[in-house]
């Protein structure tokens, strides 16, 4: 039996799990507060200075180790994952500290960034839990974090290319894949979905199973067991089908905005083991389906990628499926902008200590959750997960009384989403946190969400300030 989503699924309970009650409490209502404040400024977070201090330290209590913070967030996901069909998402975010780096704490879990030998930085590499019926996120199968020592030796000093996939930075990948196939070990089937990093033969080696599958953005063309090149073998493919889709304007990209019409191509393919691979266990050769997503016409730099997948694909509208399932891998993109710039800030972080703000990240990483499943259902024709899924009781009947507050007289001011999905909600806070309400200037940002549960909260507490008050 699938169990029913709930808000409370995505509250933390580290009661029992973190070896002191008096830590758990603290951890809880920090977490309760990161929810509702999202920051990551501890003093902004505390009600008063007897509160800034415990949350210090919590964060700073060398006994309370980040790997219990992450068992306790799969371990409520193993508990939804029972019956449903998954996608896991992975990708690497940077934490940067940079600006801070004079006053961060030695050997304290920060090491050098892509760009500097210094340590100030660390990696965050979560596989993000979607149901694959509506595309909504449900939580993190597994949270890693590292980060790279200062001495560590170059490629050429470690001989890379000569080193076993477990001694590499990209066993990651494999690594938190495993985790989460444990993890969810009760779903239906898993699709993990990677960018072109992921792209590594022995993962499509160690991974895959009856319900385990592999989408991954191709990095490169392999050499098939025919002797063809993949991408010559798939571009030689009739035409499947074509759709039309929007591109936003992305400078960074180097694109602009227009209506890109999309050619679909697939086939079926054996790639071969690499050369620096043979004779170490690994088989000679594994069958692949290679999907071709091809912008037609002439236009600068145009969408063309070539998609692996351990899924068998019979026609068009199943590799169209193929597609739009690695298309969500924007919401773990979109997870790592709410982290750092437009959300939490914690690379704004007062803390000096890096095993305290890779603490603190864990426990942001499960509390915007709810920011995020709003500003997607912003995006979502069908309006996002029932509200039930993202609010309780309590916040639903004030989201009520503040909707009937926020809209205004004309037409253009009114909440016409349903009021049983979660876009409603996302309308009634994003007018909390200062966002005008007119769809024509397009939807509620991530600031003017993460603004709007700020105030949200404050609302909850003066209205239960009143009914205690009130109670005789």
């Amino acid at each position: 039996m699938i169990e029913l989503m709930s808000p409370l699924n995505i509250l933390p309970d580290y009661i029992g799990k973190l070896g002191d009650l008096r830590s758990e409490r603290r951890g809880m209502k920090l977490w309760n507060k990161l929810s509702l404040h999202p920051s990551s400024t501890i003093r902004q977070l505390a009600s008063n200075k007897a509160e800034q201090k415990a949350y210090y330290r919590f964060l700073n209590n060398d006994k309370i180790k980040e790997e219990q913070l992450i068992n306790e967030s799969s371990q409520r996901m193993s508990k939804l994952s029972k019956g449903r069909h998954l996608l896991c998402l992975q990708d690497t975010c940077e934490i940067n500290l940079g600006k801070h780096k004079g006053r961060l704490n030695e050997n304290s879990g920060l090491g050098r960034s892509d760009k500097s030998d210094t340590s100030h930085c660390f990696k965050l590499h979560p596989g993000l839990v979607l149901d694959v019926q509506g595309l909504n996120p449900i939580g993190f199968s597994h949270i890693k974090l590292f980060h790279r020592p200062e001495e560590m030796p170059d490629r050429i000093q470690r001989r890379y290319k000569q080193q076993p996939i477990t001694e590499k930075e990209s066993y990651k990948w494999i690594e938190v894949a495993q985790k989460s196939k444990e993890i969810l070990k009760d779903a239906a089937s898993v699709t993990f979905i990677e960018d072109r990093e992921g792209d590594i033969y022995e993962q499509f080696a160690m991974i895959p199973d009856e319900k385990s599958h592999l989408l991954i953005r191709s990095r490169t063309t392999r050499k098939l067991r025919n002797g063809n090149s993949l991408y010559k073998e798939v571009e030689a493919q009739n035409i499947a089908g074509t759709y039309t889709i929007d591109l936003p304007t992305d400078s960074r990209k180097s694109q602009y905005k227009r209506q890109a019409e999309i050619a679909l191509r697939f086939i079926e393919c054996e790639i071969k083991c690499p050369y620096n691979l043979r004779n170490k266990g690994y088989p000679e050769s594994i069958t692949l389906t290679c999907i071709s997503v091809k912008e037609t016409g002439k236009v600068t730099n145009p969408v063309d990628w070539k998609l692996l997948t351990t899924h068998k694909i019979d026609n068009y509208q199943e590799a169209l499926t193929i597609v739009e399932w690695y298309s969500a891998r924007w919401y773990i993109e979109q997870l790592f902008r709410i982290l750092k710039k437009q959300g939490f800030g914690i690379e704004e972080t007062e803390l000096e200590n890096g095993w305290a703000i890779r603490k603190l990240v864990i426990m942001q990483m499960t509390a915007l959750l709810k920011i995020l499943q709003m500003n997607i259902a912003y995006a979502d024709p069908e309006e996002g997960q029932p509200i039930e899924d993202v609010f309780d009781k309590e916040q639903i009947e004030i989201l009520k009384l503040m909707n009937t507050k926020l809209q205004g007289k004309s037409v253009k001011l009114q909440n016409h989403h349903n009021p049983k999905r979660t876009k409603w909600a996302a309308w009634v806070v994003g007018r909390i946190g200062g966002w005008k309400g007119y769809d024509s200037q397009g939807p509620p940002g991530v600031v003017s969400l993460k603004r709007g549960l700020d105030r949200l909260s404050y609302i909850i507490e003066g209205t239960k300030l009143i009914k205690d008050v009130g109670t005789p």
